[in-house]
Parts: structure tokens; sequence; C-alpha cells
């Protein structure tokens, strides 16, 4: 994941150079790309543009986005491995996410049955709830679209990032508190950054606009509570990217996601992880830092 992947160097918490205007200033800058990217979007493609082009045009935006997050890390002296980017956590990230897509394939089917009804298993099941059909191609290119660009992209921006450089800020806060304001804080900024989106792509009406900014905080709160009790960002990544778009084999009774059961597999995963930690030898806080 660069920067170096020794444990030993590794620093948790995470510390930071710089003062609070360089949060406010990831924020502006993100803010400022989304704008620009939609509008292009838009502006280039029509209101209905062709899945490859406008995935193809969100690969450019999402890399644009990371290589926003990394510069201002690296402003910062912050490393990639400090947020929880090293390769000793892809696997467990892997294992635990896969985890998660069997657990949810598998109780989503025990509720069909349960509901009396039969079980209509296909790839990516939810797509054929669309007004096309999408082509094998069109699948595969989305699924890397937002598995491993948007979900790495505002993860590394929001949480990587925001998240941990407000908890520096309230240093003296008391950990709790300080681990609450930033979590809900950037999960805040994280969701009214979704507001172009939704009013220049989504074409969404004012319901629309607040329902969709309240679903994307919430989501924020969860993906922050996860980092902050795991330490992996590449895992809060896959499970980001897997939530934009669920790899969900088994037709759901009613609509998805489910948020009960997204909660409970969410906790049980958080649950499993940790003890796997609890196993496993953890970098010590401050050594070797640059």
């Amino acid at each position: 994941m660069g920067d170096g992947d020794s444990d030993v160097a590794t620093r948790w918490p995470p510390t930071f150079d710089r003062g609070a205007w360089a949060a406010v200033a990831l924020v502006v800058a993100f803010a400022a790309w989304v704008v620009v990217s939609n509008t292009v979007l838009v502006r280039l493609l029509g209101p209905d543009p062709a899945v490859l082009s406008e995935r193809a045009l969100g690969v450019v935006s999402s890399t644009v986005q990371i290589a926003i997050a990394v510069a201002f890390l690296r402003y910062e002296g912050v490393r990639l491995r400090d947020v929880g980017l090293s390769k000793r956590l892809v696997v467990p990230a892997v294992v635990a996410v896969l985890g998660v897509v069997v657990a949810a394939n598998a109780a989503v089917a025990t509720l069909v049955v349960a509901g009396g009804q039969g079980v209509r298993v296909e790839p990516f099941v939810l797509l054929s709830a669309l007004p096309r059909e999408y082509s094998a191609g069109e699948v595969a290119v989305t699924a890397v679209y937002y598995w491993l660009f948007v979900g790495v992209a505002e993860e590394l921006a929001f949480r990587g990032y925001l998240q941990n450089k407000l908890t520096a800020l309230l240093d003296g806060w008391g950990d709790p508190l300080r681990t609450a304001l930033a979590v809900v804080t950037a999960a805040v900024a994280f969701s009214l950054l979704h507001a172009p989106t939704i009013l220049l792509v989504d074409r969404a009406s004012l319901g629309g606009l607040v329902g969709g900014l309240l679903v994307t905080g919430l989501s924020g709160v969860a993906f922050g509570a996860i980092y902050v009790l795991t330490r992996n960002l590449l895992l809060v990544a896959l499970l980001h990217g897997i939530g934009d778009f669920w790899p969900l084999f088994v037709e759901p009774a009613g609509s998805w996601p489910n948020w009960v059961l997204l909660v409970v597999l969410y906790a049980v995963l958080v649950v499993a992880y940790r003890g796997w930690a609890e196993r496993t030898p953890r970098p010590t806080p401050g050594v070797g830092a640059d």
C-alpha cells in the first residue's frame, strides 16, 4: 500500500503536523472537485449516460479524490500505513468482507424461505430490478469502479484523513468524546459532499435529497465506528464499496438493504475482527516516527 509496510514503524493514533485550516482546505478541495466532476459528467454525457462512459469518468474522478487525500496526508506528515493501509491488513480485510457477503446472501435466503417464498438465485440480482439490463462487461466495470475506486477514495479522505485529523485536533477532550465528535463530524461532511451528486446526477427532489443525505450520513457514522474499532481502513473501504454495489445473488423479499440485518452483520464482523486482532501482534504506538 505504499509508504513501506513495517508494523513496527506504524503509529496509532496517527499524529498530524498542520493546523485546523488543513482539514477545512481538504473539505473545500473535495467539494470543489465534486461539483466540477459532476458538472462535467452531465455536460459531456447528458442526463442518461451510458454505463461504461459514466464509470470511466467516475474512475478519473475517484483517482483525483485519492490524489487529493494522499496529498493532504503527505502534507501532514502522515503515511498510508499510519491510517490503516498496509499489506498486513489486506488479507484480513478481504476475508472479512467476503464473510459479510456470504452471510448477507445466506441471511436473505433464510428470510425469503421463512416468508414462504421461493429462492431465486441470479448473479447481481439487484440489477434485474433496474429499467435496463446490464451486460457482463458493465457489471464487471461497475464492480471495479465501486469496490476499488469509490470506497477507497472516500474512506481515505473522510475516515483516513478527516476523522483522524479531527481526533487529533480535539486532543484533551477525552478519548470517548473526541472520538465520537470526530466520527460524527466526518460523517456529516461526507454526507453533505454527496449533495452535488444527488442533485446534478440523480436529479432528486428536495425529499430525495434529504433522504439521501440522511442515509449517507448514517452510513458515514457506521463506517467511522467500524474504522475506530478495527483500525483497518481497507476493510472500511471495501465495505463502503460493496454497500454501493451489493454482490447479492439471492433476490430479497422486499427492499434492500435491510438495515436491521446490516447492523447485525457489521456488529458480528467487528466482534470477530477484534477477536482476531487481539491474537495478532499490534503496532507499537509512537515508534518509528519519521
